[in-house]
């Protein structure tokens, strides 16, 4: 049975069929290790956000019912994930809006306030980080025209007994910002020179903007790889930028039709040796859903694609999970599986979280049905 595709992007080499079992049997525990551990997961019910606690191991999985600190907020308008820490953003009705901050490790929660001093409703947010107690806000106050609207990037100190912040004028809109090596990048577009892309950089320790750097157009998303590095995504290829020297230092061109799309997920994950595990939007005849999981290996350039026609039987897929999209993508290195979680097709309200082991040995471990969507997930 077809078990597994996996593209070569650099190659253009196209795999197909299972692994050798021959030597199943000496596999080691190392190999298919069998580990205590914690997911915290956040779910996406009813445009609220809440977490769920899940306790497994490499054979079961269920409900911790254990007390944490998140309690449900407003779904995000716009989000930062760094290793164990998620911002979030959300507008307040008086205007103003709220960064909620969770630690999924520490199971810490804190909320700041911001924008109360400008009662602006009309102010948009588009990009947010951060960095210990520090948030860095991008956002916009619209004019008449694009001449007359302001750009800015806030910096916001959480840490004092009064919340204290700094603007600093943008002269492009801002779409997002990765925090790296004492610096923020922030991607920007001009909308008076064709919506032109531009890495604006600003030095958190001197807060100054120190650098503006042309990418050019069509660039589709921002990253910061495991070695700091900023992977910039455009639809055919992506550059990798240094963050000390702020140089190109690599371009990876794609073969057409070969393109792992992760510019374009809706959500993703990088492990600790730095493969990115996302949700992929496709139109691939092997496949009928809209995004399938994925895995980009950076080192090797290459990715891996996870049919659900090749691991889930029809009856699986359609009856017994219910599999209508896949919401993130994740990683338990503990017990090396791939955690996919996917919204319901019968309930859009609701969902579940698959386990995979991946490949050289693909197979389907298991399931839980959750009641809300997966948006983000830690493995503690």
């Amino acid at each position: 049975m077809q078990t597994y595709r996996i593209y070569f992007l650099l190659l253009a080499l196209f795999m197909l069929g299972c692994s050798d079992n021959a030597g199943e049997d000496l596999q080691t525990k190392e190999e298919f290790p069998n580990v205590d551990a914690d997911y915290a997961l956040l779910v996406e019910s009813n445009d609220l956000l809440s977490l769920i606690n899940l306790k497994a191991d490499a054979e079961t999985i269920f409900l911790d019912p254990g007390i944490n600190e998140f309690s449900g907020i407003s779904l995000a308008s716009v989000t930062y994930r760094d290793g164990n820490e998620i911002s979030i953003f959300n507008s307040e009705t008086d205007c103003s809006g709220k960064i909620s901050l969770y630690d999924f490790e520490n199971d810490a929660f804190i909320e700041t306030v911001v924008f109360d001093d400008l009662g602006n409703c009309d102010l948009i947010v588009r990009a947010i980080a951060h960095s210990g107690n520090k948030f860095y806000v991008g956002y916009e106050v619209p004019g008449t025209g694009a001449k007359e609207t302001l750009y800015y990037i806030r910096i916001i100190d959480a840490s004092l007994s009064e919340t204290e912040f700094v603007d600093i004028e943008l002269d492009k809109r801002p779409l997002q910002a990765v925090f790296s090596n004492n610096q923020v990048f922030i991607l920007s577009e001009d909308l008076e020179d064709d919506n032109k892309n531009s890495l604006i950089v600003l030095d958190t320790m001197i807060e100054e903007l120190v650098a503006d750097i042309n990418l050019g157009f069509e660039v589709l998303r921002i990253f910061k790889s495991d070695v700091n590095s900023i992977i910039v995504s455009y639809p055919e290829l992506h550059t990798l930028i240094s963050s000390s020297t702020r140089a190109i230092t690599a371009t990876i061109r794609y073969e057409a039709g070969k393109e792992p799309n992760f510019g374009d997920a809706k959500s993703s994950f990088y492990d600790e040796v730095g493969n990115l595990y996302y949700s992929m939007p496709t139109n691939l005849s092997g496949t009928s859903y809209p995004n399938i999981p994925a895995v980009y290996d950076f080192e090797n350039n290459t990715a891996i694609l996870y049919y659900y026609e090749n691991f889930l039987s029809e009856q699986e897929q359609l009856f017994e999970f219910e599999i209508g999209d896949t919401s993130m993508v994740s990683y338990d290195a503990k017990n090396n599986f791939i955690l996919i979680g996917y919204q319901k097709s019968g309930d859009p309200g609701k969902g579940g979280l698959l386990r995979i082991r991946p490949i050289p040995n693909p197979a389907f471990i298991d399931n839980i049905d959750l009641n809300g969507v997966p948006f983000q997930m830690y493995t503690k």
